[in-house]
């Protein structure tokens, strides 16, 4: 039955941090189970299952127009018996992210197969898989800034072109030129773990605002959660505190919590609006078709690029020595997520919650599921979709609010890209 059938009611959206006076809008008032089964559809809800774990998969935006389609995009590989799993949330157009779930994991494996080979028989060392991790991630940045600059080496170059003579460069049919411009045009944030054969290490590299968080049954019995990410945008002090020193006398290098008063993350994939002279965004990214997708007046932020980069793509690692089980059962499991899983809970409390305490909430869920101590929703084994159904209806039970969340009749995207890979042990 579609859920076109089932009865039309109307909501305000005040959990969503949306004003009184927004809206109406209407949705359909599906019940249980069937708005789960919805739920599962439209997430893509699946598990893969490699050699050493098994990875519960969602990624939803149920914004009906293709213009909103998710810019959030995930991996998961085995690559004899290394567990590689990655999230990236692209922003701005999808040719950046694209590229890099094309690119990043090979980088990472031929790094990877090339320490193993080096060590010989010596165990590789947890420092060396930490550097290719961060170098392998700066790599995939590096290539997209040199495809760039051998159109276009240096400001000399550029100036002695006209403009006519960058857009046929660049913008002809069919022109690989064009998607290498629109590449850096675009952006994304990377969060990667990999874990060895013997289940004994973890790594994170996180560059940007996606969460790791590592839940892990104590000796007690009690589920403890850790996060393993950094926060790479506005909100941390060090953060910003580090671009304030690396500009100094730019009062704008951060703005309004932006870095020049335009973009929320501070390191990314990307995004070289924020990394090139100024003279490539007016000569080379605004002749490029199409064009750039912000919300900032790029009249507004050119004047602020002023001694670039302004944006990061050095990742953060957690190296993380694991216990492996002993028992059958799980006893330590991952999560990794977009921002937009973090997002839903902002506005569920009359304040907003720590990521720690959200973290709590998820890690003792998918434990008390695992310990048996709660029932399955309708049967349901995708860890990652019971995370997802528990923060569309505000980390309680509310069916109601699940159905507004995804039959909303609204003609742009009322939630962020949300992506969620929960991977066993």
């Amino acid at each position: 039955m579609s859920y076109m059938s089932y009865p039309q009611r109307s909501t305000r959206l005040e959990y969503l941090g949306f004003p009184q006076d927004y809206g109406p809008w209407t949705y359909r008032a599906v019940p249980d189970p069937f708005i789960s089964s919805e739920l599962a559809r439209l997430a893509s809800a699946h598990i893969i299952t490699g050699k050493a774990s098994t990875t519960s998969c969602v990624s939803l935006q149920p914004c009906p127009d293709p213009n909103e389609r998710s810019q959030d995009r995930f991996v998961v590989l085995d690559w004899d018996g290394w567990s590689f799993a990655a999230v990236f949330d692209g922003h701005g157009g999808e040719e950046a992210v694209d590229y890099v779930i094309e690119e990043l994991p090979s980088f990472i494996r031929t790094a990877l197969i090339k320490a193993l080979t080096d060590a010989g028989t010596t165990p590789i060392g947890h420092s060396t898989v930490s550097s290719l991790l961060q170098s392998s991630i700066q790599a995939v940045d590096d290539a997209l800034t040199n495809a760039v600059k051998r159109l276009f080496p240096d400001e000399v170059a550029l100036a002695a072109l006209t403009d006519e003579q960058i857009k046929s460069t660049i913008n002809s049919p069919f022109n690989a030129n064009n998607l290498a411009i629109l590449r850096c045009m675009r952006g994304t944030t990377a969060l990667v773990s990999l874990v060895d054969p013997k289940k004994e290490n973890l790594w994170v590299a996180s560059l940007g605002d996606c969460q790791a968080v590592l839940g892990v049954k104590s000796s007690n019995g009690t589920w403890d959660a850790t996060i393993l990410s950094a926060n790479h945008n506005g909100t941390n002090h060090a953060e910003v505190a580090r671009i304030r020193k690396e500009h100094p006398g730019e009062s704008e290098c951060v703005k309004s919590g932006r870095v020049l008063g335009a973009i929320a993350v501070t390191r990314a994939i990307g995004d070289h609006i924020f990394k090139l002279p100024s003279s490539y965004t007016n000569r080379v990214f605004m002749n490029c078709v199409p064009g750039f997708r912000v919300s900032t007046k790029l009249e507004d932020l050119l004047p602020r690029i002023k001694s670039p980069p302004y944006l990061s793509a050095l990742a953060d690692i957690q190296h993380v020595a694991l216990s492996p089980s002993t028992t059958n059962k799980c006893e330590a499991f991952l999560i990794l997520c977009s921002d937009g899983l973090v997002d839903l809970y902002r506005y569920t409390k009359p304040r907003r919650p720590a990521l720690q305490e959200i973290a709590t909430q998820w890690v003792h869920a998918l434990g008390e599921r695992i310990d048996g101590k709660i029932d399955k929703v309708g049967g349901e084994d995708n860890t990652a979709l019971v995370l997802l159904r528990h923060a569309l209806m505000g980390g309680r039970e509310d069916p109601d609010r699940l159905a507004q969340m995804l039959t909303l009749e609204i003609p742009w995207r009322w939630m962020d890209d949300t992506t969620v890979l929960v991977q066993s042990l």
